[in-house]
């Protein structure tokens, strides 16, 4: 569908899916300055740890660290790292940082391996990726290009404009912009596919800036914002300003804008579901560029003069905390999952309690990596215990009677035979609750029902639906089946059932993924 245009030029915040700026209540500082706005902490959580990623700004082996103790790194890597010049996303499930270097080339840094991706060989620019599996680009000639680890040739999109850039989603759909002599067009598509689902025409575009929020895409014409719903494209109303609009900054959930003016000491702030642009915030002078916290507790502002500093605002109040000395780079400064923001002063990094802005520690010579912030459990030790078989009740503990033998005795022999690596979880089919003994029962042995092909065992749905529309064979995706386990559901990515085994064997090889599992039954 064809929206109605839009009636000045636009700037572009092109939107990919985030999470909530509510945060869990903290307790106050014991004697915080008169002056600070409070900004709430995260509660501890036995989630995933968080770590950062440190390469050297001239390239060189990348190192992880715990963020909680940065003397020491837990893990370096086995190839040497080139020099980047930003962060893309990270795919949790694979173990992989995905970067552009400091030649425009996206590049994989695989903790699980130690290993750095080569430059593809295709030229794309406006590099993008959702979730650290599918980087899509932009070639030379305008043609919409993904890149994924497992595909033998890249998926390539011929739009009827040639595109200017792309922003992925996590639901796996991508925004597409294409210029022409008078208009600006964007386009929705959800790859493998090649449809173009939705359609919204715009004036010319003069420049592009990619946001972070939850469903909304943020276009900022000279002086007026406007909303895009970025499921079908639905458009909605302007919002003008006295002045031309220089950055946007959207909150975590989309709800609130921030917004910088041309020439403007103060931010502006747009609230979603309120008509009321009279909200501001006020700076010590115009800022040039905005970041936000990726937790929406704190934006970082970048003035228009003053090198090196920066100026921290408190979303929660929207008052400043004040100003911090740290260079602006693509990568520093930026608020940790803990609350302490790490600035760059000269050739060291710092950590400063986002509160007070008290100095909590220095890295000496931190400055001189480029940081990526993670949290991610690949690092963590496994207790013993999670690799004892689990057994059902009433089994001898030497009997070999565990679920997993189960599983592998349902789906027959060969099943059985085949190996289990640790990046290749077993099949599972969906569990059988046995009515009159109330416990878990393994399933019942297909009947005639083919050969299905299981390509990854997942415990978030949405990267494993993610997972499923990356991989085609024969023109057909494979798709997500749930599978519960216990007070837990594993996702599991499929294709098939096909009719013999070696039709599912075929499948197997031609969808490229590591050793993909042939089991006897549907899934």
């Amino acid at each position: 569908m064809v929206r109605t245009p839009l009636t000045a030029a636009a700037v572009l915040a092109l939107v990919a899916c985030g999470g909530s700026d509510e945060r869990p209540p903290a307790a106050p500082p014991k004697s915080p300055p008169p002056h600070v706005a409070a900004v709430a902490r995260p509660a501890e959580t036995a989630g995933p740890e968080a770590i950062v990623l440190r390469v050297p700004r001239t390239g060189g082996a990348a190192r992880v660290y715990d963020l909680g103790r940065l003397d020491s790194a837990v893990w370096t890597s086995t190839a040497r790292a080139p020099a980047i010049a930003r962060f893309l996303a990270f795919d949790e499930d694979a173990g992989t940082v995905v970067v552009v270097d400091a030649r425009g080339a996206p590049r994989r840094i695989e903790l699980r391996t130690g290993n750095v991706s080569a430059p593809p060989t295709v030229k794309l620019t406006a590099l993008h990726s959702a979730d650290g599996a599918a980087i899509y680009g932009v070639s030379p000639v305008g043609v919409v290009t993904r890149l994924t680890p497992t595909d033998a040739a890249p998926w390539t999109l011929h739009t009827p404009q040639a595109a200017r850039d792309v922003a992925p989603q996590l639901d796996g759909s991508v925004l597409i912009v294409a210029e022409g002599t008078t208009a600006t067009t964007l386009w929705r598509v959800h790859p493998p596919g090649t449809a173009l689902l939705d359609t919204a025409v715009l004036p010319h575009a003069e420049q592009l800036v990619h946001a972070t929020t939850s469903d909304r895409a943020y276009f900022a014409s000279d002086s007026a914002l406007q909303s895009v719903r970025t499921r079908d494209l639905q458009l909605a109303p302007l919002r003008h300003f006295a002045r031309r609009v220089r950055a946007v900054a959207p909150t975590p959930s989309g709800d609130r804008v921030f917004v910088a003016l041309d020439s403007v000491p103060a931010l502006q702030v747009v609230d979603r579901y309120s008509d009321n642009d009279d909200a501001s915030v006020p700076l010590p002078g115009p800022a040039a560029e905005l970041r936000m916290d990726p937790l929406g507790r704190v934006l970082l502002v970048r003035p228009m003069r003053g090198a090196d500093t920066a100026w921290v605002v408190a979303v929660g109040t929207d008052r400043v905390i004040g100003p911090v000395r740290t260079a602006w780079t693509t990568d520093l400064p930026f608020v940790t999952s803990g609350g302490s923001l790490v600035v760059s002063v000269g050739a060291d990094a710092a950590l400063l309690d986002v509160q007070s802005l008290h100095l909590q520690r220095t890295v000496p010579g931190g400055a001189r990596d480029y940081w990526i912030p993670l949290r991610w459990n690949g690092f963590r030790p496994r207790a013993p215990g999670l690799d004892q078989p689990v057994t059902f009740p009433g089994a001898t503990p030497d009997s070999g009677d565990s679920i997993l033998a189960a599983i592998r005795r349902s789906q027959g022999d060969s099943a059985a035979r085949a190996p289990v690596t640790a990046s290749t979880p077993p099949p599972m089919h969906p569990a059988v609750v046995d009515s009159a003994q109330g416990r878990l029962a393994a399933p019942s042995p297909p009947v005639d029902a083919g050969y299905t092909v299981q390509l990854a065992a997942l415990l978030n749905r949405d990267s494993a639906q993610a997972r499923a529309g990356r991989i085609t064979v024969n023109g057909h995706s494979a798709h997500v089946v749930a599978a519960p386990r216990g007070t837990a559901t594993v996702y599991l990515v499929v294709l098939g059932p096909y009719t013999t085994r070696e039709d599912a064997e075929a499948a197997g090889r031609a969808s490229r993924q590591a050793n993909p599992w042939i089991y006897a039954g549907a899934p």
